[in-house]
C-alpha cells in the first residue's frame, strides 16, 4: 500500500520518476499530516475502536479462519531490532495472493466501513494488528481528517480498478470537498472557512448529512497514558469486586475510592461497547 501512495504522489507531481530527493519530499508530507493534531484525533479513535468487544471478536474470528495464531505471530528479532515482516514467513497463506485479497476485503467490509476508516490506510493498519498484535500510527494521508486531492489528475487514473477501490473509501472518510482555485492564498482558504455562515450554511450542513450517529469521533479525547493504562486495568478486572479492585489498584500504589472505581468502570464499560 506505501508504494501506492506514492504513485499517487508522483502523479500529483507530474513526476514519474522517483528519485531521492522527490521521495524525500513525499515522506515530508506524510510526516507533516501524521503530526498533525487532526492526525491524532482520529487516531485516539481508533485506540478506542480497538478495544471494542465487537475488534476484539472479528480479531478471534479472521485469524482463526485464516489460520493464525490466536495471538499473533511473533515477529523476527534480526540485529538487535524487531522486523515485522508482510506477510510473516510462518504464515501458511503467505505466498497465497487469493487468500491475501480475501483477507484484506473482510477487514474492509467487518471493520473499515463500519468505523468510516479509509479502506487503503487503516486496512494496512489493521492487518499489522492481525499478524502481530502490534498498534501503529504510521504516516498515511488517510490515518487523518483531511486529504488534498487533484481533483481533475483523478479522473485519469493510472490503474482503474484500483482506482474506483480507492474513490470509494474516499466517499466514505472523505465525502466533502472545498475545491480551491490555485490562485486562492493561505489567508484566503483560512477566511474562506472562518465565514460562520458559510461553515455553519454549507460546511456544517453537510458534514450532518454524512454523520453517522454510531461515530463520534469528536468526543474522543486524549488522555494521559498512565491514567488510561489505570482505567484498562479497571476495565481487566471488571469482574471482581470493587474492594478486590481497590487493593489491586494499591498494590500498584494507585489509590481510589469504591465510587471511583465504580464510576471507571461503568464508563470504560459503555466505550467498549460504542465509541
Amino acid at each position: 500500500m506505501i508504494m501506492f501512495h506514492a504513485r499517487k504522489f508522483f502523479s500529483k507531481k507530474g513526476d514519474k520518476n522517483f528519485t531521492v530527493e522527490s521521495y524525500q519530499e513525499y515522506e515530508s508530507i506524510l510526516q507533516a499530516h501524521h503530526n498533525s493534531k487532526n492526525s491524532q484525533k482520529l487516531w485516539n479513535y481508533f485506540l478506542e475502536i480497538i478495544k471494542q468487544e465487537y475488534f476484539k471478536d472479528i480479531v478471534v474470528f479472521l485469524r482463526k479462519k485464516y489460520k493464525m495464531p490466536r495471538n499473533g505471530f511473533e515477529p523476527d528479532f534480526v540485529n538487535g531490532r524487531y522486523r515485522y515482516r508482510f506477510p510473516p514467513d510462518a504464515w501458511i497463506y503467505k505466498d497465497d495472493l487469493q487468500k491475501i485479497q480475501e483477507l484484506e476485503n473482510e477487514i474492509i467490509e467487518k471493520i473499515c466501513k463500519k468505523y468510516r476508516l479509509h479502506y487503503f490506510d487503516f486496512s494496512d493498519i489493521v492487518l499489522r494488528f492481525l499478524f502481530f498484535n502490534s498498534v501503529r500510527h504510521l504516516a498515511f494521508e488517510g490515518c487523518s481528517l483531511f486529504r488534498v486531492c487533484d481533483v481533475v489528475e483523478e479522473k485519469n487514473p493510472f490503474n482503474k480498478k484500483v482506482w474506483e477501490l480507492v474513490q470509494r473509501s474516499d466517499d466514505i472518510a472523505y465525502p466533502i470537498a472545498i475545491r480551491i482555485s490555485p490562485y486562492a492564498s493561505k489567508n484566503d482558504l483560512i477566511d474562506f472557512i472562518k465565514n460562520n455562515v458559510i461553515w455553519e450554511q454549507e460546511i456544517e450542513f453537510l458534514q450532518n448529512k454524512y454523520k453517522d450517529k454510531d461515530i463520534k469521533i469528536g468526543k474522543v479525547k486524549s488522555k494521559n497514558k498512565e491514567v488510561q493504562e489505570r482505567n484498562d486495568f479497571i476495565y481487566k478486572n471488571r469482574h471482581k469486586t470493587l474492594k478486590e479492585i481497590g487493593k489491586l489498584l494499591a498494590d500498584r500504589n494507585i489509590f481510589l475510592d469504591d465510587g471511583h472505581i465504580s464510576k471507571i468502570r461503568s464508563l470504560e464499560r459503555q466505550k467498549r461497547k460504542e465509541v
